[in-house]
């Protein structure tokens, strides 16, 4: 274990905010997204910022640009995706009133849920099921990416320049950690789908 933390503090400094990056993209692109920590990634990266001697406006734009690309990911995967056609019950009651709120006030409620962990991965697949114009959905997804990233990321220095610094190690073994938890939950995602299509 030390000799891979070894390798990876000589790795390029820019692993750890590359790590993040892959983190907030998985976060809203995927369901399993809303077991990951993205605020947590978000405030991580307003450290890195501090302890790698990144510029801010770089970290919040690759942070924004990270939980932008998963966003529209998970639009298009709404768009192809059958489940609200299937659902029953109280599911499709509770689907057609999250469909309707979001054609009255698709703009607000795509710029808030960017702020909400959980609906980061739930409200684009929702609006692009509930027919809300991409154009709208893009610009209100953005401006919440924006304002988002910008509060977490500014929280995330400022706490870095408040604190003590930690020790090197942590800054490797945080992104480390949270990449194996990644690669282990979308491992059990496709093994699960591959025990339903070879059962189906």
């Amino acid at each position: 274990m030390e000799d891979l933390l070894n390798a990876l503090a000589s790795a390029p400094r820019g692993t750890g905010l590359a790590v993040i990056a892959v983190v907030l993209v998985a976060e809203a692109a995927f369901l399993v997204g809303m077991l990951l920590p993205g605020s947590t990634a978000a405030l991580a990266a307003g450290w890195l910022a501090v302890d790698r001697g990144f510029p801010l406006p770089l970290v919040i734009a690759v942070v924004t640009a990270a939980t932008v690309v998963g966003a529209h990911l998970s639009w298009w995967r709404g768009q192809h995706s059958d489940a609200p056609v299937k659902a029953r019950g109280k599911v499709r009651t509770l689907l057609s009133k999250v469909f309707r709120g979001l054609r009255r006030h698709p703009v607000v409620a795509v710029a808030v849920a960017q702020c909400v962990a959980g609906t980061r991965t739930l409200t684009p697949r929702a609006a692009a099921a509930a027919g809300v114009p991409y154009r709208r959905f893009a610009v209100a997804q953005f401006a919440g990416a924006v304002v988002w990233a910008s509060v977490l990321v500014t929280s995330g220095t400022t706490a870095a320049n408040l604190m003590p610094p930690l020790d090197p190690d942590v800054y490797v073994a945080v992104p480390l950690v949270v990449g194996t938890v990644l690669l282990v939950l979308l491992a059990a995602k496709l093994v699960r789908r591959r025990r339903v299509a070879v059962t189906a």
